[in-house]
């Protein structure tokens, strides 16, 4: 196989990897090719399997962003919501660890939060102080489209989306460079929101002990 190449930002730079930063350079790149995510190796494929490789690497990619992206705002609500309940305070607060080895606590997360959809988060929290109606529209966009891309394997296929045979995000094919990015700044809205509240804080760095329940 041939090597991975390096990123171009890196190029000039004198700094070295530390040796746990090899070895996990190294996992990345084997694990890539077991999954196949191994782009650059796609002129060891056959010729006539690169192209459908090649698409399959790409709906992978934004698949895996659009639910990491899902269960990241997820959290943030958890928090917000195990604040309320619990009377927590994220400025004097920093971390959920008081609370987990209190039984009421993880019978909440056990048998609420975690039976929970984000939607039935997001209206508790809109109780509780209402949430601006852009992030309200984008919160459904982005459930909306977790629930086709996760449990189908072609979303395309379904019922509002059959007829353009395509997944639509904002007028936009979500597995294209503009749909993707289309996405990405509806959760950087939804998450600059929701982390004011969970956490205390208005720029995109948490708390260095910042705890999720």
């Amino acid at each position: 196989m041939t090597t991975e190449p390096s990123h171009p930002r890196a190029q000039g730079s004198k700094s070295k990897l530390t040796p746990k930063q090899r070895r996990l350079m190294d996992e990345i790149r084997e694990i890539s090719e077991f999954v196949r995510m191994d782009h650059w190796n796609v002129l060891e494929y056959a010729e006539e399997a690169r192209t459908p490789i090649l698409e399959m690497m790409k709906q992978k990619l934004i698949r895996g962003e659009i639910i990491t992206k899902y269960a990241l705002i997820d959290e943030h609500l958890s928090v917000i919501i195990s604040n309320y309940y619990f009377r927590r305070h994220p400025k004097t607060q920093s971390t959920f660890r008081r609370l987990w080895q209190t039984n009421k606590f993880q019978l909440f997360v056990d048998y609420f939060l975690d039976e929970a959809y984000l939607l039935h988060k997001a209206r508790m929290v809109d109780e509780f102080k209402a949430l601006p109606s852009d992030v309200r529209s984008a919160l459904e966009r982005i459930s909306g489209l977790w629930n086709a891309i996760a449990h189908s394997f072609f979303p395309e296929n379904r019922r509002q989306y059959r007829a353009q045979k395509m997944v639509m995000y904002q007028n936009a094919n979500i597995f294209s460079k503009e749909g993707i990015a289309k996405f990405l700044q509806d959760a950087a809205r939804v998450e600059d929101h929701l982390r004011r509240h969970a956490f205390g804080v208005k720029s995109d760095d948490l708390p260095n002990e910042a705890e999720h329940p």
